[in-house]
């Protein structure tokens, strides 16, 4: 830590030092102000004791500044009045410019005191014996209690960045759990809701029983889905393990080319009819990019079904194409005025959230109204391109 930059910064006297700190100079001119009265005169050496005071409190608003100030009043008084006391107060300083000041000034600080104390020493007779020892050992101590103050400074904003970090992760995984919750409801539980509501109000409507029958058994399959949906979410939410990446398969078991088939029954029994193209080969992508496909899949025809459930066609077509496999879902609208949120796909929560996650993975999303209804083209880059063939 000694050899930080961040350490050896400027800084502030912590509250309770600075507190202090005005505490005893205040102490200090209650006395000084007293020998004064009581002697009856106000010499040249009150003066400077005053000021020098005045400069020592300067230290909890302005450090470099009273450090300054602490040196010119210190040198002034050595050179005019030869006082050893401006030598012990000067060297007393130190401690407070080693707490707070950059290192330049504390050497100009120590270097200062080393010439007075020699120059006292030659030219004066304050200092006897073993008073530049004394200097030494005072200006010694009050830079290690002084370097003391600054460690235990640098430890409290080291703990108050590290706690500050902690807490913003904390706040991160918090929403990402937040956003693994809201992406559970709204990619399982409000696609299963969707085709509930909507073949609940087409079965009285509904003109033979066989399509009846479509309309009941979708209603059970996506009532029992939704069942499970919510009994994985409410695992998610107990278990306090985080899910490792890539063990959530997802609906389909992530695989997009049985989804599609799947999703393009789905929209054949909403009365939407529909085709599926898909290439004869695998798609040459990671199972997170076929899952993510498979999600957005989902999303586009769970739009379709819930905005546009009177559309006159559409088409879910998935190809190898040269460098990147592509996923275009459309739908031609019926003939009548639109329903409200027909585009709500391009600007909702759903494909908003698979364009994050498609970028996560270098690929793109776009979605929006075409002239005759609404179309979605997801892209992912690969390498690899054969051929495709029509499934339905």
């Amino acid at each position: 830590m000694l050899r930080s930059r961040t350490f050896w910064q400027q800084r502030s006297l912590h509250s309770v030092a600075r507190l202090l700190l005005v505490l005893a100079v205040g102490v200090l001119l209650c006395v000084a102000v007293g020998f004064i009265l009581a002697s009856g005169e106000f010499a040249r050496y009150d003066l400077l004791a005053i000021a020098l005071y005045l400069g020592l409190a300067a230290f909890a608003w302005h450090p470099m500044t009273a450090a300054f100030i602490v040196m010119f009043i210190s040198s002034v008084g050595v050179v005019f009045t030869g006082s050893g006391g401006d030598l012990l107060e000067l060297a007393i300083a130190l401690s407070l410019v080693a707490a707070t000041c950059v290192p330049w000034v504390i050497v100009t600080h120590a270097v200062l005191l080393g010439a007075l104390t020699a120059y006292v020493a030659i030219d004066g007779a304050t200092l006897t014996g073993g008073g530049i020892f004394a200097i030494a050992g005072i200006a010694a101590i009050a830079f290690l209690a002084g370097l003391a103050f600054r460690l235990v400074a640098a430890r409290e904003m080291t703990l108050l960045a590290e706690r500050a970090r902690v807490v913003e992760d904390l706040e991160l995984i918090a929403r990402e759990e937040q956003e693994r919750i809201a992406d559970e409801l709204h990619d399982g539980i409000a696609h299963d809701l969707t085709l509930i509501l909507f073949h609940a109000r087409a079965l009285p409507k509904q003109p033979d029983e066989a399509s009846r029958q479509v309309s009941l058994s979708t209603i059970e399959e996506s009532a029992e889905q939704a069942l499970e949906s919510i009994q994985s979410l409410l695992s998610l939410i107990r278990d306090t393990k985080t899910e490792a990446p890539g063990t959530h398969l997802g609906r389909y078991d992530g695989r997009v080319l049985e989804a599609i088939s799947s999703l393009g029954t789905l929209l054949e029994d909403a009365g939407i009819p529909t085709r599926v193209t898909a290439p004869n080969d695998p798609l040459q992508i990671s199972p997170l990019a076929e899952r993510l496909l498979t999600e957005i899949a989902i999303e586009a025809v769970t739009n379709i079904i819930k905005h546009a459930p009177d559309s006159q066609s559409a088409s879910m077509e998935i190809q190898n194409r040269p460098g990147a496999v592509e996923l275009v879902v459309q739908n031609v609208a019926s003939a009548g005025p639109p329903r409200s949120k027909e585009d709500g796909a391009s600007g909702g929560r759903g494909l908003s959230r698979a364009g994050q996650r498609l970028a996560h993975t270098n690929g793109q999303l776009e979605s929006g109204r075409t002239v005759d209804g609404w179309i979605l083209r997801a892209t992912l880059p690969t390498a690899v391109h054969p051929g495709s063939a029509t499934l339905r």
